[in-house]
Order: structure tokens, then C-alpha cells, then sequence
């Protein structure tokens, strides 16, 4: 078995001819091979290249040529168990893709005669040629074995489920214990709750329909009671694992404006007949501010195609109307895409064997209204990486790890003209996984990979459900936001964004992802955490703003950077981060849907006169930067990636000092009006929120809370550009 790195794709009929059975390729193009002749031929080819220049086409493309060894069967368990262990353990084997079942059958023949060695045996097969997958007990010395040989391509010790369905399946009433804790209210636009379910009774508040009398509703479905239940209890599934009391936070106020449909299979939601989707949405989303004052709304709808920005829908423009005019949040899925029997996407893609390809395609775009600009839209991964443990169910997989994306989660980028475009999704959340049995086909609610939320069935016995979907990721985000908004009553929209986005952090399997663009088109700006939104300790602070500036100007922020900070610590590394968020007017027929786009720089070693008097200089039309010197930090990702989008978070780390610095950088937010849009009379100034992030982790010595507690006070602003 080797490893071949590649600079691009080769011509695989190349690799035949060498000998070379190619086994799998991974996204920066490194190709597993089996050599059928231990590879006397490929070093035969090697050494022609060499002497000859032949093949140059080839081996031009490769970087690296490496055996893969026993370090990189190793899989998720396995280091913990360590090379010598007593007794025997359970392990799952991986088998190599094989062309055919037959080739499929000698390779088990192969693993079971390597076994026989050391008396280990095989317990369960899941034998096909596309996924063969063994469960085995053995030892250390069987481990080792099965570490070292070829036809293997990973072990790991079997998978769990995050919550065992076991905990929760059969639980009643008098299993759970709730206790409330205070929190905002979320306005909740959905179908109606089941507000006599034990978990949601006192805490829904409302229920309201604003159809006509004589509208006939369809009995309600499951829907509203899931998307409440996550709104409500945030910490469901650890609570239920750890058997600790159910926590509910708040509260929720929901206006019916689905039902479900009769006409379809399985009635899944539809919007209520009685008028058009933006007007039932806008007109929910008016009550719900006007008579109950309510700042977060989570709206878990959407339609079931990827978006045409040639043809942007009302929907849409009218969540993003709203949300400016409101000064509230809205929170919205990036919607699902449908997977058939055979696990593929609309676009041909297999869920398993082709990710992540297939969040890259058209087919899998943001579904409306996830394209709102204004909106936080929310994509899925996966809380847990295994299904259910339940008898005669060896070799079903996930879809998904935990962490990963979701398959059927959509995918960025959102509205805008720029190609490198990463503007949406902004968050992620947990909204649940696929599985796969072991004949390859999709289970959609698997007990032990899904989301678990109240249930609708409450008076059939069944208190819990497991759900799938971006419309369970929404809602968790929502309630971040509103802890947010509860915390900081006083907050604009635009600064409980800026703080939910820079709560976020990316799951380990986004790392998977090297090129910037992709994994936020996929991931966003990563999780985000209610404590880390709200809070700052010993080694991490945020310092906010919120307010306005003239259009097509901008405005310079002192940031108070404490010595101690600027010097840092031997190998530490510090972190600033700014989160932008802003609101400009949108319209849905110009090529630049935003009136307005915005960027932020931080600057330092510099002093703020001079930087006025640069600024001054700059053409709000002219996109080239007028210092490019070690003055201007590099923030991450580029702002190219965030010119379409409304809330932008971007990170600077150094280890190395600046103890020459003056204590103070500078925080510089710049403004751009379109074309369209300058000279309207209702868009003179543009309101806005920073919120900039200090982190040392290594800081010891003090607390750098209340170092800028001391330091802190009102931000001088200037504008300096008319």
C-alpha cells in the first residue's frame, strides 16, 4: 500500500500501468494504491523517470510517494488503547473498496487468515463491494497485526452514539425532572406547538393564528412541538445522557403559519393556504414585535429548491425588509436537500463516498429564505457519529461524523457579485445525521444519530422524537441569540449578531476543509456558544460597540491593547478578533442587492492623526488599500471573502511581541454605498456593531478583564471621510 501525493488530478490509467490498484483519493488529490507486485514495477517507472525523463506527464504531478502503514489504519479508539493492553478488545475493521463482491470475499479471506495467527475471530460481517466492514475481538498482538495489513484501510474501536436511545426512548413524564431558568422570549413562526406537552406546558406561552375564521385548518403536525422543544431546552441530549434535570431557558410566543400538507406523502409542512409566504411571514413576524415585543424569531421554513439569484423571491427581500425596519433578529435554515433511496443528492452524489463534493454544486445552494442578507442563516452538522446500537444492525453507518456537516444541509455562498463569495451560511448547529444500513440504504430518523426534541406523540406515551434537518439547527441558534438579547436587553440586532458570530468557532471536521472559501460555504463562522457570547474571564474579553455612521465615510475606534497582552508569553499565542454586523437596505432587483457594504481594518504602531489623514485619501470606489505595511494587521479570512455579507468575523494570532507598540490600536470600520443607492433621503447613515475580542490563553499573571476594565472608557469616534 502507498500514498501518492499529487499536484492534481493524474490520469488514472497511468497508475494501471504501473501496477497500482487506486483504492480511494482524497480532496487535495493523495491517492491510496495497492501494488499487486509490491511495487517492483512503480520503482521500475521511478527509475526510468530518472534516468530518461519518461513519463515526465506523471510524476511532474507528484509531490510525494510514502507507504501507508500501520499509523494511518489507526483510527478513532484505537491510540487510547495503547500497544500493550491485557485480555482481548472490540474493534471495527475497514476493508479497502474492492472492484468486485469476489474480490470483496478474498480480502475477508485475507483479514481472517491474519487473525488465525494470534486465535482472534471475527464477530460480525457486513460484506459488499463497495463496504466491507468487520467486527472482531482481539488481542494486542491481533491488533498490531491488523494494523500492518494492506487490504485494511482503517480499525477503530466501534462507534458510539452521543445519547443512547435507550436513555429517552420509553421515558415518561414522571422520568424527567424540568427546571426553568430565566431567558428571553423567542417568537417561534411554525406550525402550532403541543403546548399540554409535560415539557412545554407554562412555557409557551401563546399560540395565536392570524387567518380569517372561516379558515379551515389541518390538524396539527409535529413540527411546531420539535422546533419549540429546541428553542426551549438547549442542553436536551447531554442532560438526558448525564441523567441530569431538563433545563428549559425562557420562553417561547408562536403564531401558527403551517400545516400539514394533506396532498403529500408523510404531510409534511406546507404554508397555510390563506394568503402568499412573505405575507404570512411578514405579518406573523409584525405581530410578534408590535404586540409582545418580541427581538428573536425563528423561522425553521423554507423551500425545497436551491435559490436563483436572477429571480430572488419576495420571501426573502421581505426577512430582510423586516429585520432592518424591526431592529430585530431573524434566524432562518439554509434548508435541506432531498436524498434519494440510493444516497445520492440531486446532483448525482453519493452522501458517503463523495463528500464533500457535492456542497460545492448548484444543486446544493441555500434554499430561500436562507439567502438573507440580514438574517442569521444556519447550516446542520452532525451531534453524533453513530447510529443506534440495535441487534442485526452491523455495518450501518453515519453519513456524517460527529461535527461534520450534515448531507442534507445547503450550502453557500448567499447573494452577492463577488466569485470568492463565502457570505452563507453564517452558523452551524447540530440538526442531526443520516444513516446508512448496511444494503447501502438511507435511514432518515435513526434513533442514536438524530437530534432528540419534545415530541409531538406526548399523549401516545412517546415524550421524545428524533429529527433530522436544518430546522433543528435554526432554532438552537436562535436561542443563543436571544441568551444574547436577554443578557444585554439594550442591544441592537446588529450587536447580538456581532456576538453570536464571534461566540462561534469551527467543529474539528471543518479543518478538513484547507481552503478558507470552502469551508465556510459549507460551515460558516463555525458554533456558536451562549457563555462566549456573553461573557469574558481571566483570559478573554470583548469590548463592543454599537451605533451609526454617515454613509460612504469611516469611522476610526481606539482599541485598548494592555501590555501585558502585547508582550505575550513564551510559545502562547494571542487572538483578536472584530465581528462586523450592519444593516444596509436591500432590493431584490439590482445586481447589488445590499445598498450598502461595509469592511473593518485594525491598525497599529501608527499614529491616529496620520492614519486620519491616509484615510482621508481613500476613494470610496477605489478598493486598494492605502497601507499595506506591517501597520495594517492581517486579519483572517481576507475581507474579499465577506464583501456580500452582514456580519463578518475576522481573526488575527501572533506569538512573536509588540512591546514597542503604543498601548493603543485602532479599529477602523469603512463604509460603501452602491451606486443605487446614494442620494436616497432614508439612507444617509448606516447603524453598526463591533465587537472585538482580546484572548491569551497563556496570560497567568493577571486578568486581562480587568486590565481593560481599568483602561476602558467611551471610544472616541472620527470620521474623517465626507
Amino acid at each position: 500500500m502507498f500514498k501518492i501525493s499529487a499536484t492534481a488530478r493524474p490520469d488514472e490509467n497511468v497508475f494501471a500501468r504501473q501496477a497500482l490498484q487506486v483504492l480511494g483519493e482524497t480532496i487535495d488529490y493523495t491517492y491510496f494504491v495497492l501494488a499487486s507486485d509490491q511495487g517492483d514495477a512503480l520503482g521500475h517507472a521511478i527509475d526510468v523517470y530518472r534516468r530518461t525523463g519518461d513519463m515526465r506527464s506523471f510524476f511532474a504531478l507528484i509531490d510525494d510517494i510514502e507507504p501507508y502503514g500501520p499509523e494511518d489504519r489507526r483510527g478513532p479508539g484505537i491510540s487510547e488503547l495503547g500497544d500493550r493492553f491485557p485480555g482481548r478488545v472490540v474493534i471495527d475493521i475497514g476493508i479497502w473498496v474492492a472492484g468486485t463482491r469476489d474480490e470483496a470475499v478474498a480480502r475477508v479471506q485475507t483479514v481472517e487468515n491474519v487473525l488465525a495467527r494470534t486465535g482472534d475471530t471475527i464477530l460480525l460481517r457486513s460484506v459488499s463491494a463497495r463496504r466491507t466492514y468487520l467486527r472482531a475481538e482481539v488481542t494486542a498482538e491481533g491488533l498490531a497485526n491488523m494494523l500492518d495489513t494492506s487490504v485494511v484501510e482503517f480499525v477503530r474501536t466501534p462507534p458510539v452514539p452521543f445519547l443512547d436511545f435507550r436513555d429517552w426512548w420509553n421515558a415518561g413524564a414522571t422520568d424527567v425532572r424540568r427546571v426553568e431558568k430565566p431567558g428571553a422570549v423567542v417568537g417561534v413562526l411554525d406550525d402550532a406547538p403541543a403546548t399540554a406537552h409535560p415539557l412545554l406546558d407554562g412555557i409557551v406561552l401563546s399560540v395565536e393564528s392570524l387567518a380569517p375564521a372561516s379558515y379551515a385548518w389541518q390538524q396539527p403536525g409535529s413540527h411546531g412541538t420539535e422546533v419549540a422543544g429546541r428553542v426551549l431546552y438547549p442542553h436536551l441530549a447531554e442532560e438526558l445522557r448525564d441523567l441530569r434535570p431538563l433545563s428549559s431557558v425562557g420562553a417561547v410566543r408562536a403564531v401558527r403559519i403551517l400545516e400539514p400538507d394533506p396532498h403529500r406523502p408523510n404531510n409534511p409542512p406546507r404554508f397555510a393556504t390563506y394568503a402568499v409566504p412573505h405575507e404570512l411571514i411578514g405579518t406573523a413576524i409584525r405581530h410578534l414585535h408590535s404586540q409582545h415585543g418580541v427581538k428573536v424569531i425563528n423561522l425553521s421554513v423554507g423551500y425545497d429548491e436551491p435559490f436563483n439569484d436572477a429571480h430572488l423571491g419576495a420571501l426573502t427581500e421581505t426577512i430582510d425588509d423586516l429585520a432592518r425596519e424591526l431592529d430585530i433578529v431573524l434566524v432562518v435554515p439554509t434548508g435541506n436537500v432531498g436524498i434519494d433511496l440510493h444516497a445520492r443528492t440531486p446532483s448525482g452524489h453519493h452522501i458517503l463516498d463523495d463528500k464533500p463534493e457535492y456542497f460545492f454544486t448548484p444543486e446544493h445552494r441555500l434554499a430561500e429564505p436562507g439567502p438573507a442578507a440580514l438574517a442569521l442563516t444556519v447550516g446542520s452538522i452532525a451531534m453524533s457519529g453513530a447510529p443506534a446500537e440495535m441487534p442485526n444492525r452491523f455495518g450501518w453507518r453515519t453519513a456524517a461524523g460527529a461535527g461534520e456537516a450534515s448531507a442534507f444541509s445547503r450550502s453557500g455562498p448567499g447573494l452577492g457579485t463577488n466569485s470568492k463569495r463565502a457570505n452563507k451560511p453564517d452558523i452551524v448547529h447540530f440538526g442531526g445525521n443520516i444513516v446508512l444500513n448496511d444494503s447501502g440504504h438511507p435511514v432518515l430518523n435513526d434513533p442514536g444519530a438524530s437530534v432528540v426534541t419534545p415530541s409531538s406523540r406526548h399523549t401516545d406515551g412517546r415524550l421524545f422524537a428524533a429529527v433530522n434537518g436544518t430546522s433543528f439547527a435554526a432554532p438552537a441558534v436562535a436561542r443563543v441569540a436571544a441568551d444574547v438579547a436577554h443578557a444585554y436587553p439594550d442591544a441592537s440586532a446588529n450587536l447580538i449578531r456581532a456576538l453570536v458570530g464571534s461566540s462561534a468557532t469551527h467543529p474539528a471536521p471543518a479543518e478538513q476543509l484547507a481552503d478558507t472559501h470552502r469551508r465556510l460555504r459549507v460551515y460558516g463562522l463555525g458554533t456558536p456558544h451562549a457563555d462566549r457570547a456573553i461573557d469574558s474571564d481571566r483570559n478573554r474579553v470583548t469590548m463592543t460597540f454599537d451605533g451609526k455612521m454617515s454613509i460612504d465615510t469611516v469611522q476610526i475606534h481606539p482599541l485598548p491593547i494592555p501590555e501585558l497582552f502585547r508582550r505575550g508569553h513564551q510559545g502562547g499565542e494571542r487572538t483578536i478578533t472584530v465581528a462586523l454586523a450592519f444593516d444596509p437596505p436591500v432590493r431584490r432587483q439590482r445586481r447589488e442587492y445590499l445598498a450598502g457594504t461595509m469592511k473593518v481594518d485594525i491598525y497599529r504602531n501608527i499614529d491616529p492623526d496620520e492614519l486620519a489623514e491616509i484615510l482621508i485619501r481613500q476613494d470610496p470606489d477605489d478598493p486598494r488599500e492605502l497601507i499595506n505595511d506591517l501597520r495594517r494587521l492581517k486579519l483572517e479570512p481576507g475581507s474579499s471573502a465577506f464583501t456580500n455579507a452582514t456580519l463578518q468575523v475576522r481573526s488575527w494570532k501572533r506569538k512573536q511581541t509588540f512591546v514597542d507598540d503604543t498601548d493603543t490600536f485602532y479599529v477602523v470600520a469603512t463604509h460603501k454605498a452602491q451606486t443605487w443607492a446614494r442620494g436616497a433621503p432614508e439612507y444617509t447613515h448606516q447603524r453598526y456593531a463591533l465587537a472585538v475580542t482580546l484572548e491569551d490563553q497563556h496570560l497567568v499573571q493577571a486578568d486581562l478583564r480587568e486590565l481593560l476594565i481599568q483602561r476602558v472608557h467611551n471610544p472616541a469616534r472620527v470620521r474623517v471621510r465626507a
